[in-house]
């Protein structure tokens, strides 16, 4: 027999079984009890007859996904992240592709659609107003995110509960090289004109995001339930492979308290504001205005800003293990980028190369002029 229940927070039936030991749990697609218990019915149908003959239950892309994500990604904090990835898999592989044909070529042939494709950043909650079209294509990272999550569908399906029929992927020979990754950040100058000329709405989380190198989603999303302004810290929680992320405290430089006592405050609530409500709209339009006003360059992104944090910080000399606690690296080898920066080395070696000319003897021989001189 079978069991109807439903996960806590969720308007979806799922559905259990048990054979010869095995647990099986799938998402059933639907909040309508009737409708539930007739699919119910015909899944473990088909479970018992796959039994019998050997053979898996088919399941496309679409429903995989989904139950993916009631089951494993909406308890994650890369949720978010998960689900913008997920709109890609489903555009390029198709909604009704199922698992079970989804080969080395099929993964090939998506990768190679989106490394064609132009890069879009950021989405407005304006009626009719899409993201906007960047002048790259999408990188080999972005590519690499996408197929990751395709494999952890595909591995979950094949898990004993989902029990899907999954095609074979060797998933090794698809990993695209990926850049070393930037260290772009923004000068003291460049700082000081960006905040003079942002609207006031924004100089808030623009000098939050600088003092802390938090992620754009950390500092807009900031609560006041997680700022202690007497003891001078802010406690979030981060991205990390454990479900629920990881707590991080970072203490708060003096500019940033300046401007949280200012705003007023409270025990709970958004810290940052527009117009009395809490900032909704992706804040990279923003920035991308207030850099052109300022005179900078655009190829500066908001995640730079967290590039600001970590530089600045290395070039007065803060440890490298410091500046990993603070940027909440796992591993120190994220942090590894910022290594060169502040360093007097290279400077050092060329200044030894400039003591040896000094010591050097001016030309003899004058260079020969040219006949036309």
């Amino acid at each position: 027999m079978y069991q109807l229940y439903r996960r806590k927070g969720s308007a979806n039936w799922n559905v259990s079984w048990t054979i010869d030991g095995h647990r099986v749990r799938r998402s059933l697609g639907t909040d309508s009890e009737d409708v539930a218990r007739i699919k119910a019915a015909d899944e473990h149908r088909k479970a018992l007859i796959g039994d019998i003959t050997g053979e898996k239950t088919e399941i496309d892309l679409d429903h995989a996904l989904g139950q993916y994500v009631m089951e494993v990604a909406r308890f994650q904090t890369s949720f978010a992240t998960t689900r913008h990835q997920s709109k890609a898999l489903l555009r390029v592989i198709g909604r009704g592709t199922r698992l079970s044909a989804i080969d080395d070529r099929e993964v090939s042939r998506f990768i190679a659609r989106r490394r064609g494709e132009k890069a879009r950043r950021g989405k407005s909650s304006r009626k009719g107003r899409g993201s906007i079209q960047m002048d790259r294509l999408v990188s080999s990272a972005t590519v690499n995110r996408e197929v990751e999550l395709l494999r952890r569908i595909m591995n979950k399906a094949r898990s004993e509960d989902w029990g899907y029929a999954v095609g074979k992927v060797d998933w090794q020979r698809h990993l695209l090289e990926e850049s070393d990754g930037n260290t772009r950040w923004l000068t003291r100058q460049q700082v000081d004109r960006l905040l003079a000329v942002s609207p006031e709405h924004m100089k808030g989380p623009l000098t939050a995001a600088i003092c802390t190198g938090l992620r754009a989603q950390n500092v807009i999303k900031l609560d006041w339930s997680q700022v202690d302004l007497q003891a001078r810290m802010i406690t979030v929680r981060i991205k990390s492979r454990k479900p629920g992320g990881r707590e991080l405290a970072i203490p708060i430089a003096q500019p940033l308290v300046v401007v949280l006592a200012n705003l007023g405050p409270k025990e709970a609530g958004r810290v940052f504001l527009y117009r009395g409500r809490p900032i909704k709209t992706d804040t990279r339009h923003a920035f991308l205005t207030a850099l052109k006003k300022a005179g900078i360059v655009t190829k500066y992104t908001w995640h730079d800003l967290r590039h600001t944090a970590a530089s600045w910080m290395r070039q007065r000399k803060v440890p490298l293990d410091i500046v990993q606690k603070i940027l909440g690296h796992t591993d120190i080898e994220s942090t590894m980028r910022y290594a060169h920066i502040g360093e007097e080395s290279h400077v050092e070696a060329v200044d030894a190369i400039a003591d040896v000319f000094a010591g050097t003897a001016p030309a003899q021989t004058p260079f020969k002029k040219a006949a036309n001189d």
